[in-house]
């Protein structure tokens, strides 16, 4: 992982463990404005400290955007798709989405599924499905386990040869595998699942992709998925 990232990673897992309060102020938040609006709402869940306009964006805890800045640069947070502090729920999602069947159009989250555990991810995956509208769009960008190991794992080593990097030093949980992600998606009852590439979506008015820096690794190491109801 290149030092950039790394910096970055860090300071978001650190500011992430803190201890929380209850976020039931925001889940009644959140489901006032779900009832209220007359109009499907779009999510982007483990936003971090990118923040963005017109999107309802889940993290643990709000951070502001400018200790990050340096990080995401206009490219990726340009100040036109700068959202507040207003448009920012502190809720966990592993505990459900307060929000309404059928009241969202479309989810987005990267470098989020792989830090659930197994059991987090299928609610989560379930509990998305149940928040779309038909034909709404969910779309998944993890890093890939095949190329993961692919790349850096020397399996005739046995144990020695294992790249646990992958979970170890970047925390992740449950790491996936694109005919894996798949079959979760299907067995909870996604009609179609699309994969793509960066930035390639079905859906329109998706942000810019951050993840995966080039430096970090390849646009091939990252599943890049549209779950569709």
């Amino acid at each position: 992982m290149s030092s950039h990232r790394k910096r970055l990673g860090s300071a978001i897992e650190a500011w992430r463990a803190r201890p929380r309060p209850s976020d039931q102020p925001e889940r009644e938040r959140l489901a006032s404005l779900g009832a209220s609006s007359t109009k499907p709402l779009r999510l982007h869940v483990g936003c971090g400290p990118r923040v963005l306009a017109g999107w309802v964006n889940i993290d643990l805890a709000y951070e502001p955007f400018e200790n990050y800045l340096q990080y995401y640069g206009d490219e990726f947070y340009s100040p036109s798709v700068r959202g507040g502090r207003e448009e920012f729920f502190a809720i966990d999602v592993t505990k459900g989405i307060p929000l309404p069947d059928n009241s969202v159009d479309v989810v987005f989250n990267e470098d989020f599924i792989e830090h659930l555990n197994q059991r987090d991810a299928v609610a989560f995956l379930a509990e998305v499905l149940r928040v779309l509208v038909d034909g709404g769009v969910h779309r998944i960008n993890t890093p890939d386990l095949i190329e993961s190991m692919r790349k850096h794992s020397n399996f005739g080593s046995g144990y020695e040869g294992v790249y646990f990097t992958e979970w170890d030093q970047h925390t992740h949980l449950n790491i996936m595998t694109p005919s894996y992600l798949e079959e979760l998606a299907r067995l909870v009852g996604y009609s179609r699942f699309e994969l793509s590439s960066r930035d390639q979506s079905c859906a329109e008015g998706m942000p810019p992709e951050y993840r995966p820096d080039p430096a970090d690794r390849p646009e091939s190491g990252n599943i890049f998925a549209d779950l569709i109801r």
